[in-house]
């Protein structure tokens, strides 16, 4: 009888570690990890690609996007675009690691911080959509959707207006 109510008080406790928050990294005084807007520029006939997406911290701890797999890419990069010397310039972030401080919204966007597709395997289609796997260092393995999106149609929010990377939209 003892070792019943030992094995009980036992799975209790782990399901108690188990539960809480809704969506990733859930606490009880800080909120969740919030991704939101995934989109794919995958279909055009490049052999690279890339995902945006918003990404909401909303714990009360630092966390950072650490990798990301998406299929039907060969390989999958955490990036970011900057000016250098009056030259627009893309580059893997250093230590493969978008940092998302606590409290705060990161937005992957073109032009700027993004998911990069290198050697496309497979053929994407505009309306698809395609899995994403993000991990995160402390919220752990999150699967989100993301719809391959028309580039010439990419929503406002999605495009990054500084450092001569606009788009403008014609109306």
């Amino acid at each position: 009888m003892k070792r019943l109510i030992a094995l009980g008080l036992i799975m209790v406790a782990a399901m108690a570690g188990c539960g809480g928050g809704e969506g990733m990294g859930g606490s009880d005084d800080g909120g969740d990890l919030v991704v939101e807007n995934a989109m794919g520029n995958l279909a055009l006939p490049m052999p690279n690609g890339a995902v945006y997406m918003t990404i909401t911290n909303g714990t009360d701890d630092d966390d950072a996007l650490i990798d990301a797999a998406v299929p039907g890419c060969d390989a999958v990069e955490l990036h970011e675009m900057i000016m250098e010397d009056d030259v627009m310039v893309m580059r893997q972030m250093e230590g493969n690691r978008i940092p998302v401080p606590a409290g705060e919204t990161v937005m992957l966007q073109r032009g700027g911080l993004h998911v990069m597709c290198i050697g496309k395997t497979a053929e994407f289609a505009v309306g698809e959509s395609v899995p994403v796997t993000l991990t995160f260092e402390k919220a752990g393995t999150m699967e989100v959707t993301a719809e391959v999106i028309d580039p010439g149609e990419m929503a406002p929010e999605m495009q990054k207006e500084e450092g001569g990377m606009d788009v403008e939209q014609n109306d």
